[in-house]
């Protein structure tokens, strides 16, 4: 049986969720970290489809940055 490549062998302690988080959002813009804080369970499940559609289409960085705009 294969795993899905978006999933984890294992669950992730929180001292080690809360670092990954602290480096991948470290670089963001204070506005884009804002605007990611506000949004609701829902909207989060709505831009996890569409990123993981734009995953599996292969989409160019350019191509994702059209997308967004």
């Amino acid at each position: 049986m294969t795993e899905d490549p978006g999933s984890l062998p294992h669950e992730i302690p929180d001292h080690v969720a809360q670092y990954l988080a602290r480096r991948a959002l470290a670089d963001l813009p204070a506005s884009v970290y804002e605007t990611l804080l506000s949004l609701t369970p829902e909207e989060l499940a709505v831009l996890e489809k569409v990123g993981a559609s734009m995953q599996e289409a292969n989409c160019e960085p350019h191509q994702v940055a059209a997308m967004i705009h």
